[in-house]
């Protein structure tokens, strides 16, 4: 029997151990607070920083000790064998880090753009190795996942409070895009834990975490949180009041906890929205909002003259110019030197602000085609994960989830270089596999008993 169709086994402890820490401080990371000044970083714990050695950050570490000793077989079957989903994904990225290191070989920071090459391999790696955990242990990559972004959270609040960001006599989250729109998405992905656990711990971290994610993406001042938040939040409506799960055991779970949680949320949540504390909050949300809509005509322009300038600088560059190539390809563009695009000040930190133009930049016409294609081919694993294991329930979530990333591929520079979508993919795809493996051992052990029971046939009469 194939690997492919075979039922899954179990992870074995180490391996385990090592994968639900790649997961869980791969979200940490993602959540952690993002100092406004160089003064302010140094007066950060230790925990409240990236751990990892250079550039490369912990779990990235992990997962190279992991394939070290458990996965490099695996990876190299899965990267020249066909069969397990979202190897096309997986593919894509490494298409794109080819294409784009090659692009790049000629670019002034060549030693950092290799770096960047790197971690798209890995993270193309990574893709490959949840869907295998995923497939192996159903609930760990989601719950370890869900965790780690509940911890980040909590180390972000604590030091949004300890070293606080006023403006206009406002508090604000200690980042704005990254941690606010992790938070968004974990909304989406404890709402998915909460659905398909089945330990009622968990199923309380959920919740717990939700409240803590929606609080923390209040506060942090990114449209795109906001944005991503609130389709979280219909995420959560949708699994309380309406989900319908396949599983009888798993619909009479539900429906137990709903008799609990549902009256008590209806007696919090007025009580909350009309207490002192509750208006506080809503006033608080309120100006941060105001101050968002006061700016926003100069953050658009901004992006508006990101578009420009990628268009110009590939119709220069049709084959790229490299990631650290984008500064100097960005200021001799027509739209910079006319003063509506944002200054660039360092060679290091340049780039589009947008996933989709920053490798664009990088890998020119190619570029632009393979992230694209990446982009899609990374959606449909997630989609077909959810669909296959939650039918109408998983569509739902799917569509839930979908534009998020679709707007971070537009304005933030970090959806394909990081796990933010490529975690969540394999996971939905480590979901279908192993329902695809379960669904297919049951059909060969029905088959065999049909045979068994079946009578012999009668001796032909003479």
């Amino acid at each position: 029997m194939s690997a492919v169709t075979a039922a899954p086994r179990p992870l074995r402890s180490l391996e385990r151990a090592l994968a639900a820490a790649v997961l869980f401080y791969g979200a940490v990371v993602f959540c952690l607070p993002v100092p406004h000044n160089e003064e302010v970083a140094a007066l950060y714990p230790w925990w409240a920083k990236r751990l990892g050695i250079g550039n490369i950050q912990l779990h990235e570490l992990l997962f190279i000790a992991w394939a070290g000793i458990f996965g490099w077989r695996f990876l190299l079957n899965t990267t020249f064998k066909r069969g397990m989903p979202g190897r096309q994904a997986g593919l894509a990225i490494m298409y794109l880090a080819l294409w784009c290191g090659i692009m790049s070989l000629g670019a002034p920071l060549i030693g950092l753009d290799i770096g960047r090459t790197f971690r798209l391999f890995l993270n193309a790696g990574i893709l490959f190795a949840v869907v295998k955990w995923s497939r192996q242990d159903e609930h760990m990559p989601l719950a370890m996942l869900v965790l780690g972004f509940l911890v980040g959270t909590i180390i972000n609040l604590v030091i949004s409070v300890r070293y606080p960001l006023i403006v206009y006599q406002t508090l604000r989250l200690s980042g704005q895009n990254t941690p606010g729109v992790a938070m968004a998405i974990a909304l989406h992905l404890a709402a998915w834990l909460f659905l398909r656990t089945k330990s009622h711990r968990w199923q309380m971290i959920a919740v717990f975490g939700s409240a803590l994610f929606a609080f923390g993406c209040a506060i942090s001042y990114s449209r795109i949180g906001w944005f991503a938040g609130g389709l979280g939040l219909a995420a959560w409506s949708y699994v309380l009041l309406v989900a319908r799960p396949r599983e009888r055991s798993q619909s009479r779970r539900l429906k137990r906890v709903r008799l609990v949680l549902i009256p008590l949320l209806l007696l919090v949540i007025p009580y909350g929205v009309t207490s002192p504390i509750g208006q506080e909050g809503i006033r608080w949300l309120s100006i941060l909002a105001e101050q968002k809509a006061q700016v926003r005509g100069r953050s658009d322009s901004t992006r508006v003259a990101y578009l420009l300038g990628t268009a110009e600088i590939v119709l220069a560059h049709p084959l790229g110019v490299g990631y650290s190539g984008f500064y100097a390809a960005m200021r001799a563009t027509s739209t910079y030197r006319s003063g509506d695009a944002a200054p660039e000040v360092s060679v290091v930190d340049a780039n589009p602000h947008a996933t989709f133009l920053w490798y664009t930049t990088a890998g020119g016409i190619p570029g632009a085609v393979l992230s694209l294609f990446l982009f899609v081919a990374l959606l449909n694993t997630l989609r077909w994960g959810l669909v296959s294991t939650m039918q109408r329930t998983g569509l739902v979530l799917f569509c839930l989830v979908a534009p998020p990333f679709l707007l971070m591929g537009m304005t933030v520079p970090y959806l394909f270089n990081s796990t933010i979508l490529i975690v969540p993919a394999a996971i939905g795809a480590g979901w279908g596999w192993r329902q695809r493996a379960l669904a297919r051992e049951q059909a060969r052990a029905t088959e065999a008993a049909g045979v068994i029971a079946a009578p012999a046939p009668l001796p032909a009469s003479r």
